[in-house]
């Protein structure tokens, strides 16, 4: 409270002398040229003291605003007076609309920010307790899925490119909710995000289905714990199921792109094929993987990337963190990993 009288303290000079410099105008052929005036030495004084940096330049932004606020009350008032004079209403007389004028509108800037905040705080409250702890009926191609409120889980409807749900969100899982237990929930694609970067990570593990533990979900862990940089784990750390374009077999152009460059062949049969700025790892069954080389002492392992068909209307891509060296055996495990996280949907 003493912060706010402080602030008020602070707001009302300005506001003063915005709202005199305006309020005695009671001729429209003077307020009018002296009210566009007042508009543009506005404008031209917020943008200059907006771009500069300053430690002042917070102090700055609330007395020009707070002027600007009482110009626009006095620019009122006037013209209320001025209608006052016209229609000969007692109500409108200066004694009368000047201070009530003043009042409201040096109070207006709190109701609006008061209100935008109210607004602000509706939006992003938590979902219902139903919505954080059921699972959500959905469908994707013909496979029937339940979805639970989750942090790292990405859904993308089968509609326009604007119509996804981020469940690390209230307001999104607010909406994924009322869409999938209406029935209505047809996705394009389900994308499981388990790494990322780690301010965006710990607001997502903060969840509450974070707070007990999903033995049911093989990537429950992963989605609420931070993965150290120097860890290669056995699952990916992004998954990505979607629809298939009909006619488009994603594994075309990535190994046509693999196989324009010479191969390496290790003795256990792994060829890797290198880019420019990629490393292609192929292993003697077919499977292959876009690989790129960090080069980092904080990242000592490849990014890989792999895409495969889940079924004639799906495919599967998964990012993964791994070696030339563990890489044979390692895409074996998460490659059957990846499967598992998409199956442990299934109801």
């Amino acid at each position: 409270m003493d912060h706010f009288g402080s602030f008020a303290t602070l707001a009302a000079t300005p506001y003063l002398i915005g709202f005199l410099a305006l309020c005695f105008w009671w001729r429209w052929w003077l307020l009018v040229p002296a009210g566009l005036v007042a508009a543009v030495l506005a404008k031209i004084e917020y943008a200059s003291v907006n771009a500069s940096d300053g430690a002042g330049a917070a102090f700055g932004i609330i007395l020009v605003i707070f002027a600007m606020i009482g110009a626009a009350s006095g620019f009122v008032a006037s013209g209320v007076v001025l209608i006052g004079r016209m229609t000969r209403l007692q109500a409108l007389r200066a004694v009368y609309v000047l201070p009530v004028v003043f009042i409201f509108g040096f109070g207006s800037y709190f109701a609006v920010t008061w209100t935008q905040q109210k607004i602000r705080e509706a939006r992003y409250a938590p979902p219902s307790a139903a919505c954080l702890d059921n699972l959500h009926p959905a469908r994707i191609a013909d496979v029937a899925i339940a979805i639970p409120v989750a942090p790292g889980i990405l859904l993308f409807g089968d509609g326009m490119s604007d119509d996804h749900y981020i469940l690390w969100s209230n307001p999104d899982a607010r909406a994924f909710c009322s869409e999938a237990d209406g029935g209505n929930a047809t996705l394009k694609s389900v994308v499981f995000t388990l790494d990322g970067s780690p301010s965006r990570r710990e607001m997502e593990t903060k969840r509450p289905f974070c707070s007990r533990p999903h033995p049911e979900y093989p990537w429950a862990e992963m989605a609420c714990h931070l993965i150290p940089t120097d860890v290669i784990p056995d699952k990916p750390v992004k998954m990505t199921v979607s629809v298939k374009a009909p006619g488009f077999d994603p594994l075309v152009r990535e190994r046509e792109a693999m196989l324009k460059n010479q191969a390496i062949v290790t003795s256990d049969g792994l060829r890797t094929y290198r880019s420019k700025n990629d490393i292609y790892l192929l292993r003697p069954d077919g499977y292959f993987a876009r690989c790129h080389d960090h080069r980092s002492k904080i990242q000592p392992w490849l990014s890989c990337t792999a895409t495969e068909e889940l079924s004639d209307k799906l495919a599967i891509s998964y990012d993964f963190r791994s070696t030339a060296e563990l890489f044979m055996r390692q895409s074996v495990t998460v490659a059957g990993n990846a499967r598992a996280i998409f199956d442990s949907l299934r109801p």
